[in-house]
């Protein structure tokens, strides 16, 4: 995909890049079809006998878009390449007298084994290395799955929505309390936490005894409830609900000590804020306790 955008003073320049390109397009034995209209630009299609295709966009206010589509066999994919190539020289060619700019975007593949492209809370598009799937399943509750990343190791994915990975400790040392609270002979409860990241740190640290209280009983739902089944927005931009939480917590009957902290997860691309609270106060010190809610 080449994406290009510039500023044109008149019509004719418009027209100037639909010709300074068609040479291109019919090198490649390309038929080619335009349509134009006398307010809105140029559309014009170009489609190989291999049943690849281009749209080339030119809007009036100077925007020009090129849009490739093909089967990307090791052959077809160089020769992608080389046109792709050729356009961008062109277009660059063709925008020195002009303000503006002309950019390249990585291809999007369609219909791979494995799924790469999986939307971030606020609707970005990340492409992930993945590698392999690891686990693929239904449970009553939601989809999980388990995908390998090259760079994040395996990632937990529930429904659609990226959950935890091998590389994201830091996000579970935060829910801890990063090396605050001391679980030596104590009592923890962890609610939710059902893809064991928890677990698995915190028996290190030698509790007195470890309960988790989890709705699924193959994966924590995390941020998904059963009875929301969509994703109800970032965290990071919810700050009127993480004040209501933090407001909440001061007014439980049991009192609780908390803090909070923000953390870089790798795999979720985002800064994460977490709400530890730490010490149930109404106990003695040898009935000690720590809450872990996330």
């Amino acid at each position: 995909m080449v994406d290009c955008g510039w500023q044109f003073s008149t019509k004719a320049d418009s027209e100037t890049i639909l010709k300074g390109l068609q040479s291109i397009f019919q090198e490649q034995g390309m038929t080619e079809s335009v349509h134009t209209w006398q307010d809105h630009g140029y559309l014009a299609t170009y489609i190989n006998k291999n049943g690849s295709f281009a749209n080339l966009r030119i809007y009036p206010h100077g925007l020009v878009l090129l849009d490739l589509q093909s089967y990307d066999g090791d052959a077809e994919g160089k020769e992608v390449d080389s046109l792709l190539n050729k356009v961008e020289e062109r277009m660059k060619e063709l925008s020195q007298d002009t303000t503006g700019r002309v950019k390249r975007l990585p291809p999007i593949v369609r219909g791979g084994t494995i799924d790469r492209y999986w939307p971030t809370a606020d609707g970005r598009l990340v492409e992930y290395d993945i590698d392999e799937v690891v686990y693929d399943e239904d449970s009553p509750y939601q989809n999980i799955k388990i995908l390998h990343s090259k760079q994040f190791g395996n990632i937990l994915i529930l429904s659609g929505d990226v959950n935890l990975a091998e590389s994201d400790l830091a996000y579970t040392r935060a829910i801890m309390g990063s090396g605050k609270e001391d679980y030596t002979g104590k009592d923890v409860l962890i609610l939710g936490g059902g893809d064991g990241g928890i677990l698995c740190e915190i028996v290190k640290l030698k509790p007195k005894m470890v309960t988790m209280v989890e709705i699924s009983f193959l994966y924590g739902i995390s941020e998904i409830f059963p009875v929301v089944p969509t994703k109800q927005g970032n965290c990071v931009n919810l700050t009127e609900a993480l004040s209501l939480y933090e407001e909440q917590l001061g007014h439980l009957y049991c009192p609780v000590e908390f803090s909070k902290e923000i953390v870089c997860v790798p795999s979720y691309l985002e800064l994460y804020p977490l709400t530890l609270s730490l010490c149930c106060q109404i106990r003695t010190p040898s009935q000690s306790c720590a809450c872990l809610t996330f």
